[in-house]
């Protein structure tokens, strides 16, 4: 019994110790984490499958070789690294300007708030359209014409397109599908990009699979379909032009359907929409647990980057700061004003000092609601402007005294 009492004290000790910690850490530094987070997540999901993620990845290993060869007094190392990793980082945005503005153009704005956000609302599609495609795929497939189909779901795809193709925006039809489909057609060739029940583009140009496990017999259309369905949640549907089979794509996997109904059950299982309109809830789970690895891995280097470069506050520095009075009523005017500086004392990150203008701080005295007299001011952080990642330890004087008195009157009356 002692035993369960002693390890019941020590979970609750550890528990509040950790409530004091998350309740004491500074809400300013929460939001910066979380919109770094955000930031970071997202550029990984529009630059994913391309070139630019590897440099990426490349140039972040190169800071962070840098910060840590400057935590352990590795001079010469971090400024070599430093200064690679920045040449590196201006080389990415010249060469990969046709990526980054791709990824910018898909900021709208204009677009509503979940399809700016791309967040994660499951796509679904009316049975009726389900069928359509089943039945268009089968009948394409008895004419050994060649096809692709792929169906947008959590995740964007355009930023995985090797070419946009051409925008069609059309509801799915039999006669719209053959058409587009047909080799005669200058689009048969490229991906039909389905989004939302509605064909969105025709002649996508798609990433291709690098899975050597992949039988030989499989073209560049079965290698398309697999190198989406590789990089994204998104479902592709294939036809053999040289065979005529059926097959999908789902993730890493590629399954060849016998007919149109074994399709169709495939297509409902993942893409149908729900009979009943689901109940709206406040917050929806999937924004959470939906690629949830990717989003681990930017909150941990965004983590991981706000400890290295913020969390650590054992910099102390200290320096002269002039003092600055606003909002003097009119007709009074300042005497007795000893204090014309203020030496203040600033803990920090020495990262954070490297990027302090010091020239730009000031320690201000709003006496909007002064009035004559003796004047008695305390000095508080408030009265610093101080970024927000830096910490006032000290002030010296802690107070300022001065006279607020009346301007004598001229001879017409005015006060000087």
């Amino acid at each position: 019994m002692e035993s369960v009492i002693t390890a019941a004290w020590l979970v609750w000790a550890v528990l509040g110790q950790v409530g004091r910690v998350l309740w004491n850490f500074p809400w300013h530094d929460v939001v910066d984490i979380g919109i770094m987070t955000f930031i970071v997540y997202q550029a990984y999901t529009r630059f994913r499958g391309t070139r630019a993620i590897r440099v990426l990845g490349g140039v972040a290993i190169l800071g962070i070789g840098g910060v840590v060869a400057q935590r352990a007094g590795l001079f010469l190392t971090s400024w070599l690294l430093g200064a690679i990793g920045a040449t590196a980082l201006i080389f990415v945005i010249v060469i990969f300007q046709g990526e980054i503005r791709q990824m910018l153009e898909q900021v709208n704005p204009g677009l509503p708030g979940r399809t700016l956000l791309h967040w994660a609302k499951q796509v679904r599609l009316p049975q009726e359209s389900l069928v359509t495609v089943a039945e268009a795929v089968f009948a394409l497939a008895s004419k050994r014409y060649g096809a692709l189909l792929i169906f947008e779901r959590r995740d964007s795809l355009e930023s995985l397109l090797g070419s946009p193709g051409t925008v069609v925006d059309a509801q799915v039809s039999p006669e719209l599908l053959e058409s587009l489909l047909t080799p005669a057609t200058p689009l048969h060739d490229g991906a039909l990009y389905i989004r939302r029940e509605r064909i969105y583009r025709a002649g996508c140009v798609l990433p291709l699979s690098e899975n050597r496990l992949l039988a030989s017999f499989y073209g560049t259309r079965h290698r398309a379909a697999l190198g989406i369905a590789e990089q994204s949640d998104a479902l592709a549907v294939v036809v053999s032009e040289e065979r005529g089979t059926v097959s999908v794509a789902e993730k890493s996997a590629l399954k060849v359907m016998g007919t149109s109904a074994e399709l169709l059950t495939w297509l409902t299982d993942r893409l149908s929409a729900a009979s009943k309109k689901p109940r709206r809830r406040w917050f929806n789970p999937a924004l959470v647990t939906h690629n949830w690895r990717p989003k681990l891995a930017a909150l941990a280097a965004v983590g991981l980057l706000w400890f290295v470069l913020v969390g650590r506050q054992d910099t102390v520095v200290g320096f002269s700061v002039p003092l600055v009075y606003t909002n003097v009523p009119k007709g009074l005017t300042i005497q007795d004003q000893q204090v014309e500086e203020v030496y203040v004392r600033v803990r920090g990150a020495q990262e954070m000092f490297n990027f302090l203008d010091t020239g730009r701080l000031h320690v201000v005295i709003d006496l909007k609601e002064a009035k004559a007299g003796s004047q008695r001011y305390y000095l508080s952080a408030k009265n610093i402007n101080l970024p927000p990642s830096l910490q006032l330890v000290g002030v010296n004087p802690t107070e300022i005294n001065f006279r607020l008195r009346e301007q004598p009157a001229t001879p017409n009356g005015d006060r000087r």
